[in-house]
């Protein structure tokens, strides 16, 4: 079995190296993992009765966890694509973090991870998220760093306290060294059928200046049915508070325990007067005078209950302006399926 174990860890790690390189971040013990999971995806566009369609691969991820003793354990995520990172090495790994657990309440974490944020679509892991907001798909989320977090004896909060290379060392292309960083508090919450995920960060855009991030999680679970909804605030100055803001809000229905109904929405907006010239300075997660709108619904299936195969299809519509002036209205027709293959279960087998 140990031999089977080896072959099967050498192999993986052969093909992340030979290849190339939203939950997200979690604070729950490690489980041994060793896992492919992959995601293809094809889609119809239509702007303006132009359609522009074709089959895709959306993801491809390579998983490794477990335990080491004595309270250490590590986590491992490795996109699997042909093109190298433009910044640093890891560009393309989300996780790879040694984790140490001295006390039942507390965690210490060092290496690659998700920034700790608000937001259940942003807490997501990104194979599991259809139709994002602006702000998702702009901000580099997985970044290095160190954290700390305490978890309450029933499990039910936890509270996180982080330093990481900021988002905008990806966004203007500095290198890793370029001494920017990211200061994120974050509360993972559960009160009955009520969940949270509040964030705040102070996010260094150049040296000394910051933007500030602000992430409201809410989220109501039930039997059938759950709802989240996100509000996210960012503003570079004090002139930009109010004016830089946006919502999300997702809404699941489950029929069965394998097949679900969603509706998903949302509206961001970005009422700065000018965007900063700078590269540094300028906001990377809306530009400055664009307001955007999406909504759309869809379902997903589990054929027979099988977890690790996933079908779904959905219709969204997006639409974009600049100083109240429509730039983009498209719909997006979208059918997909996701698998993982689970090694360690097939190891144990």
């Amino acid at each position: 079995m140990k031999t089977k174990l080896t072959a099967v860890l050498f192999t993986a790690m052969l093909l992340a190296s030979s290849l190339g390189a939203n939950g997200q971040m979690t604070w729950g013990d490690a489980i041994n993992k060793i896992k492919l999971e992959a995601r293809a995806d094809g889609e119809l566009f239509t702007t303006d009765s132009t359609p522009n369609f074709g089959f895709h691969g959306k993801y491809f991820n390579l998983m490794l966890g477990g335990n080491f003793g004595s309270g250490f354990s590590y986590y491992f995520k490795q996109r699997i694509i042909a093109n190298p990172g433009s910044v640093m090495f890891f560009d393309n790994t989300d996780f790879l973090y040694l984790d140490y657990k001295p006390t039942a309440n507390w965690r210490l974490r060092f290496g690659k991870d998700a920034m700790a944020m608000g937001g259940f679509e942003y807490d997501a892991s990104p194979i599991d998220v259809y139709f994002p907001t602006t702000l998702w798909n702009n901000i580099y989320c997985f970044q290095l760093g160190v954290s700390g977090a305490w978890i309450s004896d029933d499990g039910n909060h936890t509270l996180v306290a982080q330093v990481t290379n900021s988002p905008y060392i990806n966004s203007t292309g500095l290198s890793y060294d370029a001494g920017l960083v990211s200061y994120n508090l974050c509360w993972y919450g559960t009160v009955g059928h009520w969940q949270t995920i509040w964030s705040t960060s102070m996010i260094e855009r150049e040296w000394s200046k910051f933007m500030n991030l602000t992430m409201i999680g809410n989220k109501f679970v039930f039997d059938k049915w759950d709802i989240y909804v996100d509000f996210m605030h960012h503003a570079l100055s004090f002139d930009d508070w109010g004016k830089n803001f946006g919502v999300v809000s997702c809404a699941n229905y489950y029929f069965t325990p394998e097949f679900n109904i969603f509706v998903k929405g949302m509206f961001e907006q970005n009422k700065s007067e000018v965007d900063l010239n700078s590269a540094v300075a300028l906001d990377h997660l809306l530009r400055a005078g664009h307001t955007y709108s999406r909504y759309g619904l869809g379902f997903e299936w589990f054929p027979k209950g099988l977890k690790s195969v996933r079908l779904h299809t959905y219709v969204c519509r997006m639409q974009e302006w600049v100083n109240n002036t429509e730039i983009d209205n498209t719909w997006n027709f979208n059918i997909g399926a996701t698998w993982t293959m689970d090694f360690y279960k097939l190891i144990k087998k």
